[in-house]
């Protein structure tokens, strides 16, 4: 055998040991992984459920969420035009980069905005958009009600799996030492712990609230 077949052979020696030695790690990572998600994730859940129960005790409502269902046609003159019917699929906090209920489940964020001025078509007729606005209003809640428009897909799964496999869940994630973190979704903006964060962001909304 030549010194270079020798060379090329080392060479995949070399390469096997480091590609079974990634995977030993990645073995050892996926074992320790689910243990430590399993904690954080219970601690969040924990924060979680304490941030809805303040905000219940200092009496701050949380958002309808609706959406527009079973759109119907009906001929017109120039053609058809197409109504939605609006129901209320839950009631939420909006808290940044999520919203929780009153059982304090996790959902993505939505749009906050008042009842009479959402879904707003600047294309559509002003008989179709007169349309959708009593279509809101036969929801019973007042035009200026601060609602989300929403689904039940947006409901998020606090999977410890998941956070094992991709090292955070949804906008949650931990730090070295075990702390819940919340994952910036800038770039550019460091990650911050959890807690701190949302004893800030529920103090806010209590005081807005107790301000009105």
């Amino acid at each position: 055998m030549s010194d270079f077949d020798d060379l090329v052979s080392a060479e995949r020696r070399r390469f096997d040991e480091q590609a079974a030695a990634q995977a030993a790690q990645r073995e050892d990572r996926l074992r320790s992984e689910p243990p430590r998600w399993q904690q954080a994730v219970a601690r969040v859940q924990d924060v979680l459920a304490a941030s809805v129960r303040h905000l219940q005790d200092a009496g701050v409502p949380p958002e309808p969420v609706l959406e527009w269902r079973n759109p119907w046609q009906r001929f017109q003159t120039y053609g058809f035009e197409s109504v939605g019917r609006v129901v209320t699929i839950g009631h939420r906090w909006p808290l940044g980069p999520f919203a929780l209920d009153a059982q304090a489940r996790v959902y993505k964020p939505r749009r906050s905005e008042r009842l009479e001025t959402g879904h707003v078509n600047t294309w559509a007729s002003h008989t179709m958009n007169k349309k959708r606005r009593k279509a809101r209003l036969r929801t019973g809640l007042a035009p200026d009600q601060q609602v989300m428009w929403g689904s039940a897909d947006d409901l998020v799964a606090l999977d410890p799996a998941e956070g094992a496999r991709s090292g955070r869940i949804f906008c949650f994630g931990i730090a070295g030492d075990g702390t819940p973190l919340l994952v910036s979704g800038d770039s550019d903006l460091p990650d911050q712990p959890l807690e701190p964060y949302l004893a800030k962001t529920v103090a806010a909304r209590i005081s807005a609230n107790a301000s009105r």
